[in-house]
């Protein structure tokens, strides 16, 4: 009777959910709201609210992905011995401290510091994160485990994002701040600083579900698979496999950091209403990925992929020379939300395409290569925009998605290429 009840369970479980990734979801919906939904949103209205210009921000934007760079491969060499679920805990804290110190000055060194430290952390999180989550279920279920972590991740950035776009509104009626010349009282500073430093507590309170966890089901083989200092590391391989993730940087930089101004810029519209539009982007950012055990059945993971980044790839063009807002709107939704189709995809396909012992590795030299390439774009977004416009960048960046695509079809591993997985 026992084992015939047990037997329903797993027939009626749901692939890729279990009571350990249902903890690790808990974690990622209040880390994406406060991160990359609300701060995300409000960072770049609060540094022009104290006075700084596009350059200044783009390069603030990019100092993250340099730091992020900087720690990638150094993480990867020592996570395994940290223990990549403190070393989770560990980084989210030292998010939530960069984000309240980058609320609580207008110092542009401190900022410059605080965004540094920033991109430190993040990169010492996502270094680790897909290499702690495929212990959690069986191989077979990961593409379904990460399809599902990425529509809670990217759900709760819309969610995030639509609380950013209504926060300052709240904060400023609740500390009754007056209007200053042109700037209505949601957007004076001290509405952005309050509502940032909402972000970087619920910052916080997203490392309590991490303290739950237990070794997943995998866990006991990963430990016989830790990677020595002394062991020798295909890095050529790693660094094959890994490669598109820097093209995909270099898409992402010119376009995630940005998107507000720029729909304020083309469009006029409220800080409220690109709220809302940015967060309709990320709901579809994860729900389009749903789709991804269907593609990768049909086409395999890389041969998926790279159809997805040339479907992207035409939205953007799209958008970019769309005049009307509801049309851009439709063609920013499509663009970013088959574009991001490619991590719920790619990680698994990566983790699948080298040994346990190297995860940490492939995860850090992907991170590195990535935030190299949001770098160098990030970096250049403000002289662009003066020199040839926003649309013209938007052009450029579904190049480099077009570019993703291919790359990902020529590195990957030919097994993987015919195969779903």
């Amino acid at each position: 009777m026992k084992t015939s009840l047990a037997a329903r369970r797993r027939v009626w479980r749901i692939p890729g959910l279990n009571g350990q990734v249902l903890l690790f979801l808990c974690h990622s919906l209040l880390f994406h709201i406060a991160l990359l939904g609300i701060a995300d949103i409000l960072l770049n209205f609060y540094l022009v609210s104290i006075g700084y210009d596009t350059a200044t921000i783009s390069l603030l934007q990019s100092l993250p992905r340099l730091s992020g760079f900087l720690i990638g491969l150094p993480i990867g060499l020592v996570a395994n011995r940290v223990g990549n679920r403190r070393l989770i805990v560990l980084s989210t804290a030292g998010i939530a401290l960069s984000v309240a110190a980058t609320a609580l000055t207008q110092s542009l060194l401190v900022i410059a510091l605080s965004r540094f430290f920033w991109g430190a952390c993040f990169g010492a999180n996502q270094v680790v994160k897909s290499p702690y989550m495929v212990t959690l279920t069986q191989r077979s279920e990961h593409t379904a485990q990460f399809s599902w972590h990425n529509l809670v991740s990217m759900v709760s950035v819309a969610a995030g994002s639509a609380l950013g776009g209504a926060l300052p509104i709240v904060m400023s009626g609740t500390l009754s701040i007056a209007a200053v010349g042109a700037l209505r009282p949601e957007q004076m500073p001290l509405a952005y600083r309050a509502s940032i430093l909402c972000a970087a507590l619920i910052l916080l309170l997203s490392a309590m579900p991490l303290l739950l966890l237990k070794p997943g089901p995998e866990g006991d083989k990963r430990k016989s698979a830790i990677l020595g200092f002394g062991r020798s590391v295909p890095w050529r391989r790693v660094l094959r496999l890994a490669f598109p993730l820097f093209v995909f940087g270099i898409s992402g930089g010119w376009t995630f950091p940005f998107f507000n101004l720029i729909f304020r810029d083309l469009f006029g519209i409220s800080d409220s209403v690109i709220g809302g539009v940015i967060g309709l982007g990320w709901l579809f950012m994860g729900l389009l990925p749903l789709l991804n055990p269907f593609w990768e059945n049909r086409l395999g993971r890389a041969g998926a992929l790279t159809a997805l980044m040339l479907a992207s790839a035409v939205a953007f063009v799209g958008f970019s020379l769309s005049q009307a807002l509801w049309i851009a709107v439709v063609f920013y939704v499509m663009a970013i939300g088959i574009r991001n189709t490619m991590q719920p995809l790619f990680q698994p396909l990566l983790m699948a395409s080298l040994d346990a012992e190297y995860h940490n590795i492939a995860s850090s030299m992907g991170l590195a290569l990535w935030n190299m390439g949001w770098f160098v774009s990030a970096l250049t977004f403000g002289w662009l925009q003066a020199a040839v416009g926003v649309r013209v960048i938007m052009l450029l960046a579904a190049g480099f998605v077009v570019l993703n695509g291919f790359a990902i079809h020529l590195t990957a591993p030919r097994r993987s290429t015919n195969e779903g997985g």
